[in-house]
């Protein structure tokens, strides 16, 4: 017997994902975990300085990333990585990790399995990007009550 598929094909065109500022940075989300089946999540996301976490773990979701345009600098438990374009970093869930904007901005695509959380986070703490200029500073505050809430540990405070 073949098993019936839980997800739908789709596709999501330039312009027409859900985009926030969010965390220091534009979120555009391409797919979330409510189109995947919770497999997986997608955002592009422009980067600046504000958007460079404190050291955090991430105890529900394993975190990737994919640099489009720009450079970070990962710390991903003991290991630098520098990532320039081409670049993938990859993050297991329950590793301390946090990166540097070293190229403002940068364009990177943020890839969260299982999906579900991430991306909530980005939204209930962001503005619609149609409706708000950015980028936004993080509060403090809000950044510690999604923490909690979606299953990251900050581990350190803000930089800067």
């Amino acid at each position: 017997m073949i098993e019936r598929q839980k997800t739908k094909a789709f596709a999501t065109s330039p312009g027409n994902g859900r985009a926030f500022w969010s965390l220091g940075g534009l979120f555009d989300i391409k797919a979330s975990g409510s189109d995947t089946s919770n497999q997986f999540s997608l955002c592009e996301a422009m980067m600046t300085k504000l958007a460079e976490p404190p050291l955090h773990v991430h105890h529900r979701e394993d975190e990737a990333w994919y640099v489009l345009e720009g450079k970070l600098t990962f710390h991903v438990g003991d290991l630098v990585l520098e990532a320039v374009p081409g670049t993938f970093v990859f993050a297991p869930k329950d590793v301390p990790h946090r990166f540097t904007v070293d190229v403002e901005p940068t364009r990177v695509l943020v890839i969260t399995s299982p999906g579900g959380n991430f991306e909530k986070a980005v939204e209930e703490g962001g503005l619609p990007a149609n409706r708000s200029k950015g980028p936004v500073p993080p509060k403090l505050e809000n950044m510690m009550k999604l923490s909690q809430k979606y299953g990251v540990e900050l581990l350190a405070p803000p930089p800067g």
